[in-house]
């Protein structure tokens, strides 16, 4: 499994328990032109780059992995987007998924919603 179709599946089966999200406003790399929601988030998950691999015995035992998670909000949204990635954060944390940078809010210029990216690391095992 891809590390955003892992970060993906975790989101979409556990929606009940992180306020704000919604199983079919979570995609994998692109969002749908028609899924631009007027009164909920959205959210798109997408690969970075892979880091460094451990080795042992000269195979790969482990590779550090990294995704973002990019939170798209309506500019008129009334529920607490900081609760909402606070919630993320600490649910892929628990599955050892670590948040490494949060960008911060704005205004995006193209569609006027308000955006935060939240990048994230994790190791997965290549054995």
């Amino acid at each position: 499994m891809t590390p955003t179709a892992k970060v993906v599946s975790l989101l979409k089966q556990n929606c009940d328990k992180l306020p704000g999200l919604r199983p079919e406003h979570i995609h994998a790399f692109m969002i749908k032109p028609n899924d631009w929601s007027k009164t909920d988030c959205v959210v798109r998950v997408s690969e970075l780059p892979a880091g460094s691999h451990e080795y042992g015995n000269l195979n790969p035992i482990s590779v550090r992995r990294a995704v973002q998670v990019e939170f798209y909000y309506p500019t008129n949204y009334t529920k607490d987007m900081g609760l909402t990635e606070k919630a993320v954060k600490s649910f892929l944390f628990a599955h050892r998924i670590r948040c490494e940078s949060d960008a911060g809010h704005v205004i995006t210029p193209d569609n006027g919603n308000i955006e935060n990216t939240l990048k994230f690391n994790f190791t997965e095992e290549e054995m």
